[in-house]
């Protein structure tokens, strides 16, 4: 045992900290005979334990990645010579323990080092990707509470959150082995950017961070249009030529203020959100008003979790009028949602963030369960039988058994399919051999399948004598210009007579005016559906108008 007076005993832990550079060193204070608290440790130390140290903090946390009742023996019965303790099957830690006495204190030192039977360090197997070999979050954590949360100097510090877009995609079509790959070209690219004044991080699966220390917010774009510029070329993967893009939000803490990563993180998450809300692919300097869209989202995606549970969900139809006997047989079915917070809050709003959280599926198979709830009660009432168009999301529709959830909610409700219209949007029908294939499961049920906002997707003349469509859709957005646009007016013409000489219906959405109307007659337009007809209506509403005999 070691016994120091009090003056000395800093100076003393301070040079054994330098004299073992190569070995992790950790201080504890022993309060009795079972309690110790963590009062100093070296940089080699930190990537010991899972947690941040705290000075002060419980020994037993610090060192809960061991067995913490090994290790306590040794520290009760100290034997002044190397001990070892095991961590894994192929890994022990040597440990030389060295008590200290100030007074009536009592300080132990404990000297560690690694003993393993494999090449790859505990460092690297702690704070490095083990793909790409980058420095992971756990090491941002660490760096930055060493380095640079008490750390002042003249440089602002900017964190760059860069998110690959849509590489989830990539994950699904290459799998996971080839995936990886490309998380490792494009790490080794973004490597290139790094400098004595920008870090580079393995953040997650498909996030870096940069930290970049900076006097003029342009040194910061220099570093965003670097990494832009390097993800131009594409990346090959099996003799195949792939692209891949980025979003990044960017947060700054100036050379001043108040250096929480936390804050910092949380901002360029919130900058990000808003790129990828605005079109993905550029990048955002995080604003304050940013954080308030960004809590308001998430807090509407919450709430929608549960809008179905709390009944909040409703349906409203739109009739669809045939232009030859002007009569009404069928209906789209459109979903409202009134929430007690945000009120009725619009489609356009809550469909994207339904889309995004993968809520989609679920409030689309409530849609589908309630029009064949609403054919079963109004055959049972005598109600004249019509038509109901669902519309079916891309993730929807490209389930594996979606055909046969389809067929099960028919079934459990008795409704004849010819009274059931699935809407498939042309983004959902991208491949070509998945989607013949569940159309035609879907066609053999007897329901009929239309296409929703034709000529606004990925168009093909191919697919529509490929795929068995009965209807197709005319897109608002062309009935709009119609008698105001020459070829707005071509591309109705040109819809409309293909879909005839293929054998299929048209309906025309968004019809506001007579004058659009009579043009769509006068090409022979099959149906028409918008305002000018009514807007949706309840259910209640359009029973009491159109079903009732």
């Amino acid at each position: 045992m070691i016994t120091f007076p009090t003056k000395e005993f800093e100076s003393f832990l301070q040079d054994m900290m330098k004299l073992n550079p190569f070995d992790s060193v950790v201080i504890l204070k022993r309060h009795n005979g079972r309690e110790f608290t963590v009062e100093m440790i070296n940089s080699n130390a930190s990537v010991l334990s899972p947690v941040p140290y705290v000075k002060g903090m419980d020994a037993s946390v610090f060192f809960q990645w061991i067995d913490w009742e090994d290790l306590l023996q040794m520290l009760q019965y100290p034997k002044e010579e190397i001990e070892s303790i095991s961590i894994s099957r192929n890994k022990q830690l040597s440990i030389y323990i060295q008590p200290i006495t100030i007074f009536t204190e009592q300080y132990i030192a404990l000297i560690i080092k690694e003993i393993s039977n494999e090449t790859t360090t505990f460092s690297q197997l702690t704070f490095q990707n083990e793909n790409t070999g980058l420095l992971n979050k756990r090491a941002l954590n660490i760096k930055w509470h060493e380095h640079y949360q008490n750390y002042k100097d003249s440089c602002n510090i900017s964190l760059l959150l860069v998110d690959l877009d849509r590489f989830k995609k990539y994950n699904e079509s290459l799998g996971k082995h080839k995936a990886d790959e490309m998380i490792k070209q494009i790490s080794e690219r973004f490597n290139q950017v790094r400098s004595e004044f920008c870090e580079l991080y393995h953040y997650s699966g498909d996030e870096f961070v940069f930290l970049v220390r900076h006097t003029l917010r342009e040194e910061v774009e220099l570093v965003v249009n670097k990494i832009f510029e390097l993800l131009k070329e594409p990346f090959l993967i099996d003799v195949h030529e792939y692209f891949v893009t980025c979003s990044i939000g960017i947060s700054t803490i100036s050379a001043n203020g108040v250096r929480d990563l936390e804050t910092l993180l949380r901002q360029a998450e919130q900058a990000l959100f808003y790129v990828k809300k605005h079109g993905r692919a550029h990048f955002r300097f995080y604003r304050e008003e940013m954080s308030h869209t960004f809590q308001n989202e998430v807090l509407m995606e919450a709430h929608l979790r549960r809008a179905i549970d709390l009944n909040e969900l409703s349906l409203h139809l739109q009739p669809q009028i045939d232009f030859d006997t002007y009569e009404i047989d069928s209906f789209e079915a459109l979903i409202r949602w009134n929430n007690p917070k945000f009120g009725f809050v619009p489609p356009s709003q809550f469909i994207p963030i339904a889309e995004s959280s993968g809520q989609i599926i679920q409030i689309g198979e409530w849609v589908l369960e309630q029009v064949c709830k609403y054919q079963q009660e109004w055959k049972a009432k005598g109600y004249r039988p019509v038509r109901i168009a669902v519309n079916i999301s891309p993730k929807q529709f490209k389930q594996e058994d979606f055909a046969e959830k389809v067929k099960r909610v028919i079934l459990k409700y008795n409704v004849e399919p010819k009274y059931i219209e699935l809407e498939i949007t042309e983004s959902s029908m991208v491949n070509v051999d998945e989607t013949e294939s569940i159309l035609k499961n879907l066609k053999a049920l007897g329901v009929f399948v239309s296409v929703d906002d034709f000529g606004t997707g990925y168009s093909s003349l191919s697919y529509l004598k490929k795929y068995p469509i009965d209807i197709i859709k005319i897109d608002q957005s062309f009935i709009a210009d119609l008698n105001k646009d020459d070829k707005n007016e071509a591309i109705v013409k040109a819809i409309i007579a293909l879909s005839q000489n293929l054998e299929m219906d048209v309906i025309a959405e968004g019809v506001e005016e007579i004058s659009q109307e009579n043009f769509l007659k006068l090409h022979h337009c099959k149906k028409g559906q918008g305002y000018l007809y009514n807007k949706p209506l309840p259910v209640d509403e359009i029973v009491e108008k159109y079903l009732i005999k």
